[in-house]
């Protein structure tokens, strides 16, 4: 698996919260998932785990960000 950053952390078109009611929307914003996303998730250096991965062309990793972030909520829930 060869190491590819994550570049973007915009929504995607089929994103979940896009189809959030006002309520909903407004509970996420007050949750803890708004300050992860906004501080922790972008915080995450990628670069750092880039040695992990292959220097040959292949298929490209899972983004890091997105892992490490579920192994933090992971240990912050328990």
């Amino acid at each position: 698996m060869s190491f590819k950053a994550n570049d973007s952390q915009q929504l995607s078109l089929d994103d979940s919260s896009i189809m959030l009611t006002a309520r909903e929307r407004n509970a996420l914003e007050k949750s803890w998932a708004k300050i992860f996303a906004d501080e922790i998730f972008p915080a995450i250096d990628e670069e750092r785990f880039s040695v992990l991965y292959s220097d040959k062309a292949s298929r490209p990793n899972t983004p890091v960000n997105v892992i490490i972030g579920a192994l933090i909520i992971k240990e912050l829930f328990d």
